[in-house]
């Protein structure tokens, strides 16, 4: 099972994660922006390793598991706290997102992190027709235009979202 009780109480959580991965976490949620709480687990069971961007009812939570693993925790807590989920999966080459609406019923997943212009989006990974995610002051908002024009637009905006090289950090 992929999800570990906690030793303080019977709340799951996902299990421990690098720090490597832990540092993306806070690197994106300073490029959403927004007031921070570092320990929201004290008032959200199985939270724990998550931080809240309490303005943007936003609970970003970090994992090196494959898909699907750590989605039933995530979508319970959404549902049960009404807070989008933002689930943060890096492994050795890339960042990923999947992202749960409290407002939706399916989750929107292998979504990538594209800023230009002050904005950060989610976008999904090949544009194939699906939704693309704004960060915005007021939360996550969903809409079926991409927030840039052209391929080249779009290969810039992904650069300047993640602008780590994972490899160089990977080999360290």
């Amino acid at each position: 099972m992929p999800i570990m009780s906690r030793p303080a109480g019977d709340a799951t959580t996902l299990p421990f994660v690098r720090e490597a991965v832990r540092r993306r976490l806070f690197a994106v949620a300073h490029q959403i922006g927004g007031l921070i709480d570092f320990k929201p687990h004290h008032r959200i069971p199985g939270a724990e390793g998550g931080i809240l961007l309490m303005e943007r009812n936003l609970l970003v939570m970090c994992t090196s598991q494959f898909r699907p693993l750590g989605w039933d925790l995530a979508e319970e807590i959404c549902m049960r706290q009404g807070l989008d989920i933002l689930l943060l999966r890096f492994d050795a080459y890339q960042l990923t997102f999947d992202i749960c609406m409290h407002s939706g019923s399916a989750w929107l997943s292998h979504y990538r992190g594209w800023s230009a212009d002050g904005e950060f989006w989610f976008i999904p990974r090949v544009d194939d027709g699906s939704r693309y995610v704004k960060a915005s002051r007021y939360g996550l908002l969903l809409t079926d235009h991409p927030p840039y024009a052209n391929a080249r637009q779009r290969e810039v905006g992904l650069a300047t979202a993640c602008p780590w090289d994972a490899r160089m950090e990977v080999r360290a």
